[in-house]
């Protein structure tokens, strides 16, 4: 069986829900038990299926979306649909980069000439396909942001965070995947390179909604308690309401707690009534009601 072959079969690449196929139930007609012989087990996969697999899924799904925002001629090559994406802004530039490496994955993994192994903790993914070497190899955890990355960028189409505030997220997942990513080979040879412009901590945020602010100098001011004024420690997103709209912003995007008000529309949340959150975020901001004269427990 071709490796295509077993990782479509493999229940890794999809099926998160249990199917309705065939039900096997032990039935015994005579009273005189006979065992059958059974082969040893089979040996743990020498690839890691469940994470290719995701990252194939990644691929098909990128390139639908993309596909469905901007169709192009009929006909072209996965190359030509990437030279024809928009790179206006720099969140275009790092989705066209996400799908170049993911186009890698499905076109080595999916095609006769493709070759898939695993050695020395890396994943390969490598062939000569259309007269093009295409080559990504990239470690496990490498293979764990792709997936991470493509189910952030899907969801952010509805997502309240502000563009500049996405924007930032993908530039982190990006920087972490080019990390890992140890040889690539395409019509190009190399990546896009990006400037970080400046940290922004992916692993973690603290929703602050009742943050202290004042307003001098064309600046608005957070007041920031000195043991929470360490950005890496303590990455805070303010969710904050100024002239009756509200704003998420992280405190990287600040100097010393405090941005310039001609930033502000950079973080204005994307919401219907430019004041409410979606309602899955009420369990985020849980207020315990205090009671005067109820004993503390």
């Amino acid at each position: 069986m071709s490796f295509m072959e077993r990782l479509a079969a493999d229940s890794a690449f999809g099926w998160p829900r249990r199917l309705a196929g065939p039900e096997h139930r032990q039935i015994e007609l005579y009273t005189k038990r006979k065992a059958l012989s059974f082969l040893p087990d089979p040996p743990p996969p020498e690839l890691p299926l469940a994470p290719i697999a995701a990252v194939c899924r990644a691929a098909f799904l990128v390139d639908a979306v993309l596909s469905a925002r901007h169709p192009g001629a009929p006909g072209r090559t996965s190359w030509q649909r990437y030279l024809d994406l928009p790179k206006a802004s720099r969140t275009d530039k790092i989705v066209a980069e996400l799908y170049r490496i993911v186009r890698i994955a499905r076109t080595v993994a999916f095609h006769p000439q493709g070759h898939v192994e695993m050695r020395d903790a890396i994943v390969r993914f490598n062939g000569a396909i259309d007269r093009v070497a295409l080559s990504l190899e990239i470690t496990v955890a490498g293979l764990d942001l792709i997936e991470a990355m493509t189910a952030y960028w899907l969801a952010a189409a509805e997502s309240p965070y502000p563009e500049a505030y996405v924007e930032a997220m993908l530039a982190e997942y990006f920087f972490d995947i080019v990390a890992e990513i140890k040889r690539f080979a395409d019509e190009d040879r190399i990546l896009y390179q990006f400037r970080r412009a400046s940290s922004f901590n992916r692993h973690f945020r603290l929703d602050c909604d009742n943050p202290k602010s004042s307003v001098a100098d064309g600046a608005l001011a957070f007041e920031i308690p000195p043991a929470h004024r360490d950005a890496a420690r303590y990455p805070i997103d303010f969710f904050l309401v100024h002239d009756q709209t509200l704003h998420i912003i992280p405190v990287e995007a600040t100097r010393e707690g405090r941005i310039a008000l001609a930033e502000l529309p950079r973080w204005r949340a994307r919401t219907p009534d430019d004041l409410s959150l979606p309602a899955a975020f009420r369990p985020r901001f849980a207020r315990e009601v205090m009671v005067v004269g109820q004993p503390m427990t």
